[in-house]
């Protein structure tokens, strides 16, 4: 049996061989496109070549691409685990031409793989080309000796790929595998026999990018062909591996069998019985997928990405709990997960231990709100007064419980009560709007276009700025249109000592001088594509291109940004020291003011952690460690232990930052040469980012010997004021809390008893409607609007009957409370202060027994005969 391991490692050395240069997989969260919401296909990360807007170094490249499909467009969610192909995690083959080879090499690999490689029955095999592509049809005809009965026309639905409204597009040719008459899914296949999907199974797919569509003149799409045509092909790992493996299912090979025996010995179960293979097939499926997606930077949230994450996990809880689960297990798998994917994610499987955290804590909070929305599912279902539940209600068990769709589907279902299918989803529509929104998902406006001509026309810019402050360099173009920058130009040199910004270290500023003479200010240095610094500068009067100028650092600020970030590499090891392997960079921020550093952490840290952390920081500064920086191989980097930034991408050769034992982190930023150079840290704050990252503010050098002597300054005068020494500041301020809180107490103790004297009152101006009904309007001035609760309690105590109206106008604020006792039946407040607000502008709601709101005071006295005249109408 030929092991999906050994299939990734012939597809990796087959195409090499075939002059490919192998790319690692990009991460899972999208570089540098913001209209993906994960990586779904293993295109993405070329994006800019196939549209023309960068060259690669090799127009011949083979990736095995970790890819995602569980929200927005591509969204495989409901399907996974009842079918025998879809899956929220998936790993693509492919292999792409960027204007080298076309057609006839493109179909030509792809059939020496599958039936010489790996040895495929070419008699099992089908194909299918655009209705159009005459030219494809012919070339799997003629050179690849396939049966022109076996080669189908499709049309643009099935056959044609497009980037989008305009950019490349073209024909698609793809090969199917015949599993067998007896999976046939009996689908009309008049037109084509490859409308049997469940017979017969597409494994590869070739996509002849050879049209670009473009708008005229006129705003119409036209199309024209592309200079340079490119191929880009993809065959899912796991449909390969159930082929080669003889079995039907994805979920019975290699791949998930791991996976599938582990959930069978946690929850005592059998795959073998379909009562419980669906439920395991989801587990497995979803573990694999929130772990790659947590590893590679996602953290639960209720928005964009960690949305679908927290969905993701959600799922998996709720079947396992359909298995008889009581306690966490996703978080057990983990290690698990790595194994099947044959340890081929080096950079994810680093992350482990964060993964491991934020299942088990995920895990836990969701079997809580399980238990809420079975409760509110089952309230909701008892109160129903017709055979068809709300969509709206379905959408708040699974937006605010996050309970599953489809288990309210399957519970409706159970009982023979329809569900407003369209109603959910809109209200899902409407929620996925605010995500995107909220995570910015916007297109960009293409300007990166002219920064990648002058990267090809000029390659990377040489960066000497690790070594020195002051280099002479040769102006190679002037960019006078710089977005964000008013009035400025952008300057490329062939060399530069100035760090552009990246990897959260700002750009540095400095000037520009001719024969020692200062003619220009840089203010800031960026990278838009590669390694091309652009120096952001105000307006010069003269400069020319091909000239040598002076460029200068400003010393004293690159000192102190160096400072700073040196400090956040102590800072992110004295965090996975005190807190734990789990500890991950989720972002940074370092300027020569101060540093900001992110980091995955599910709980807040301590005063008592805070403390011991900036003192391990200070330990090592205090060491005088060295610093030393050197270039190596990633897979060198990796094995030696260096720290990763989470979620990042890396080329072949990384720098690695040492500073004595203590920090091993990959980091192209500018740092000291000892950590002695730092001089101090001290934290400003902590606190939450968002669920799962925390944030630390923080700063170093002058900038933390500032903060403290502000300390100091403000101490010294609070003693002042307490006539207090230092030791006994803290004693004199819980003092005097102490006795505020004491101090409060007795006021709402008196509020109180203020309260239920004035009830005693109450039900002696009760007034008898017409029809019977007893109540009152009491004007509360001497009691604030959080007390009316309390002032009407012994009210409906003495007289069940009997409505009260609570009002008073303070600070031009009319508040109001309107209750009853809950066995009064005759009155629903809740619906009667809604009705009545309206007249008063006002805000507010309930229960039935009880509902309280604010307004306008214009219209207050309208407002009460507005509820006198209801009440005396029921």
């Amino acid at each position: 049996m030929t092991s999906s391991s050994e299939i990734r490692s012939k597809f990796l050395e087959f195409f090499k061989q075939e002059m490919h240069t192998e790319i690692a997989s990009s991460p899972i969260i999208p570089q540098d496109d913001p209209t993906l919401l994960f990586a779904n296909a293993g295109m993405n990360q070329f994006k800019d070549f196939f549209t023309g807007q960068a060259n690669p170094e090799n127009k011949r490249a083979v990736t095995i691409q970790k890819c995602v499909r569980a929200g927005g467009k591509h969204n495989d969610l409901e399907n996974v685990g009842f079918t025998a192909r879809h899956h929220t995690f998936f790993e693509m083959l492919g292999n792409f031409s960027f204007g080298d080879y076309f057609k006839s090499e493109a179909i030509s690999f792809a059939w020496k793989f599958l039936t010489k490689e790996l040895k495929l029955p070419s008699d099992k095999l089908y194909i299918t080309v655009h209705q159009s592509d005459e030219e494809a049809r012919q070339i799997w005809h003629k050179e690849q000796g396939v049966p022109l009965d076996r080669i189908f026309f499709r049309d643009d639905k099935e056959n044609f790929w497009e980037m989008g409204e305009v950019g490349p597009c073209g024909p698609c040719s793809e090969i199917f595998y015949d599993h067998g008459s007896e999976f046939s899914d009996g689908s009309d296949t008049t037109e084509c026999i490859l409308d049997d999907e469940g017979r017969y199974v597409e494994i590869w797919n070739l996509v002849f990018m050879q049209f670009e569509k473009y708008k005229n003149a006129e705003g119409e799409i036209e199309r024209k062909p592309l200079p340079n045509p490119s191929v880009d092909t993809g065959a899912g790992l796991e449909r390969l591996t159930a082929v080669l493996q003889g079995v039907y299912w994805n979920y019975d090979t290699d791949i998930f069998a791991p996976l599938i025996k582990q959930v069978e010995m946690l929850t005592r179960t059998s795959y073998s019985n379909e009562k419980h293979a669906n439920s395991i097939r989801v587990v497995c499926d979803h573990v694999r997928a929130a772990t790659m997606l947590i590893t590679d930077g996602v953290i639960p949230s209720n928005e964009g990405r960690g949305y679908v994450l927290r969905r993701i996990i959600r799922r998996a809880t709720r079947y396992l709990d359909e298995l008889g689960a009581n306690e966490p297990y996703l978080f057990k798998m983990v290690d698990t997960v790595f194994e099947s994917l044959t340890n081929n994610y080096p950079q994810n499987q680093a992350n482990r231990d964060l993964a491991v955290k934020l299942l088990k804590v995920e895990e836990e909070k969701f079997r809580t709100t399980l238990k809420n929305g079975l409760d509110l599912l089952k309230k909701e279902i008892e109160s129903l007064k017709s055979n068809e539940f709300s969509g709206h209600i379905a959408f708040k068990l699974y937006d605010t419980f996050g309970f599953p769709f489809d288990l309210t589907q399957l519970i409706l279902k159970e009982q023979n009560i329809s569900l407003d299918v369209d109603g959910f989803h809109k209200a899902m529509a409407d929620q996925k709007s605010k995500s995107r929104s909220a995570s910015k998902f916007a297109a960009e406006d293409g300007g990166k276009e002219k920064f990648y001509q002058l990267y090809e026309e000029h390659g990377n810019t040489n960066f000497s700025g690790y070594t020195s402050l002051r280099q002479t360099a040769k102006l190679l173009a002037i960019i006078e249109d710089i977005k964000g920058h008013d009035n400025c130009v952008g300057l490329v040199f062939d060399s530069t000592p100035f760090y552009a910004e990246s990897g959260g270290q700002v750009g540095d500023s400095g000037i520009l001088c001719v024969n020692g003479d200062k003619f220009g200010e840089v203010i800031d240095t960026q990278k838009p594509v590669e390694n091309l610094h652009v120096h952001i500068t105000k307006p010069i009067q003269s400069v020319s291109v091909g000239e040598e100028y002076e460029l200068v650092v400003d010393r004293e600020r690159r000192q102190l940004i160096a400072r700073n970030h040196s400090a956040t590499h102590l800072l992110q090891s004295a965090l996975i020291k005190v807190l734990g392997k789990h500890v991950k960079q989720a972002g940074s921020r370092v300027d020569e003011s101060g540093l900001r550093f992110d980091f995955t952490q599910p709980e807040a840290v301590s005063k008592d952690q805070l403390k011991t952390i900036e003192a391990e920081v200070n330990r090592q500064i205090f060491k005088s460690l060295p610093v030393v920086a050197s270039n190596m191989s990633q897979e060198e980097a990796t094995s030696k232990g260096a720290m990763a930034l989470f979620g990042e991408k890396y080329g072949d050769t990384v720098r690695v930052l040492e500073m004595g034992s203590y920090s091993l982190e990959l980091c192209g930023g500018t740092h000291i040469q000892n950590t002695g150079d730092i001089g101090l840290f001290t934290i400003l704050s902590e606190s939450s980012l968002s669920s799962g990252v925390r944030r630390i503010e923080a700063r170093s050098s002058h900038g933390a010997l500032a903060h403290l002597i502000d300390r100091s300054h403000t101490l010294g005068n609070i003693e002042r004021e307490l006539s207090s020494n230092t030791d006994q500041v803290m004693d004199k301020i819980l003092s005097l809390q102490n006795t505020i809180k004491q101090k409060n107490k007795e006021i709402k103790e008196l509020s109180l008893k203020i309260s239920q004297s004035n009830s005693t009152d109450l039900t002696q101006t009760l007034e008898k409607l017409e029809n019977g009904v007893s109540w009152t309007a009491f004007n509360a001035e001497e009691v604030g609007p959080k007390d009316f609760k309390t002032m009407s309690d012994s009210f409906v105590d003495r007289d069940k009957e009997a409505i009260l109206l609570l009002y008073n106008n303070k600070d031009g604020k009319f508040s109001y409370l309107l209750r009853t006792h809950k066995e009064n039946k005759k009155i629903d407040c809740s619906k009667l202060i809604k009705a009545a607000q309206t007249l008063v502008e006002g805000r507010g709601g309930g229960r039935a027994d009880m509902a309280q709101g604010s307004g306008k005071p214009e219209k207050m006295n309208e407002f009460i005969a507005f509820i006198k005249t209801q009440l005396g109408q029921i």
